[in-house]
């Protein structure tokens, strides 16, 4: 397991004002955290039972050091348009917190999506380690999705040791060429959408 919802996360989806839930175009963000542990090795069960599964656990978590929000520290762009401060001061089955602008290009959040037709899908033309999430983030942003956070929910993430795919990526020339798949895509959605419905944060960026 890589993420993990917490265990209000359904009950927090149903929880959502039905006219959101209605929408075509509503992503519904789960903020993601990381649980920290010492090293990383084959022990994962007996740590895995200590990841917080509920938001009081989760502030206790925070509190103790050993959760942060995810890649905080180490790629902050990824989830850095996630609202965390307002987040946490929000009550179970309150309004779910517009996102109106994007920090960062790379902002990949985890997202609830409505199960239409009209809801793009991961392209398989991305392969390997990286750039899907970037890729479906970025088509919804242009089809005309706008993005909330919602109340009282979370993913958490565990470390585990490097992939093998994720080994690949960081050496071989494989990282390179989704990278410049992915300027053709953004390409493309520039010619059939002109820019996202849900803009950057910085004045004068498309992105």
């Amino acid at each position: 397991v890589d993420l993990w919802p917490s265990s209000e996360a359904l009950r927090a989806v149903l929880a959502a004002p039905l006219d959101l839930l209605r929408r075509k175009y509503a992503a519904l963000v789960l903020p993601a955290f990381q649980f920290e542990r010492p090293g990383i090795d084959d022990d994962f069960g007996s740590w895995f039972a200590k990841v917080p599964r509920t938001l009081s656990q989760m502030r206790d978590c925070i509190a103790s050091g050993q959760c942060a929000a995810f890649y905080a520290h180490s790629s902050p762009e990824t989830h850095g348009s996630t609202p965390y401060e307002r987040w946490w001061s929000q009550a179970a089955g309150s309004e779910p917190l517009s996102i109106p602008c994007f920090k960062n290009q790379r902002y990949e959040p985890y997202v609830v999506l409505p199960n239409l037709p009209s809801t793009p899908i991961y392209s398989e033309a991305f392969t390997g380690y990286g750039k899907n999430k970037i890729e479906l983030v970025t088509h919804l942003r242009f089809a005309g999705f706008k993005f909330f956070a919602l109340p009282a929910a979370f993913v958490v993430h565990m470390p585990h040791p490097k992939s093998d795919q994720k080994r690949l990526w960081e050496a071989g020339p494989h990282r390179q060429k989704m990278d410049r798949l992915f300027q053709r895509f953004v390409a493309q959605l520039i010619a059939n959408y002109q820019r996202p419905r849900t803009p950057s944060c910085t004045a004068g960026r498309l992105l």
